[in-house]
């Protein structure tokens, strides 16, 4: 597992950002008590499309899977989710553990 810093906890204004790592793009989110933050693989575990924020929601385009704005998880297929990572604040900074 490598820490991965996303920048400071202050540039990101409005969640859910988008953050591109390795030239892959992922999502920053919040978790719904707001008490921590996760960085979710943009790609539906369905057939890899890039999943877009719309409307409260994840949703792909592909086949229309939706996923919890907080959490990832498929809110049409609850057995599946988006891929997730944790992150942490550390002086000021978020650093993602992928």
């Amino acid at each position: 597992m490598k820490e991965v810093q996303l920048g400071s906890e202050q540039s990101f204004t409005k969640l859910p950002a988008e953050v591109v790592h390795d030239k892959n793009l992922f999502w920053l989110i919040q978790t719904e008590d707001g008490q921590a933050y996760k960085l979710l693989s943009s790609r539906c575990p369905h057939a890899g499309a890039i999943v877009e924020a719309e409307k409260g929601e994840f949703v792909c385009p592909m086949h229309g899977w939706t996923f919890d704005l907080h959490s990832g998880a498929c809110l049409n297929v609850p057995t599946k989710s988006l891929l997730s990572y944790d992150v942490v604040v550390k002086e000021g900074q978020l650093i993602a553990y992928m």
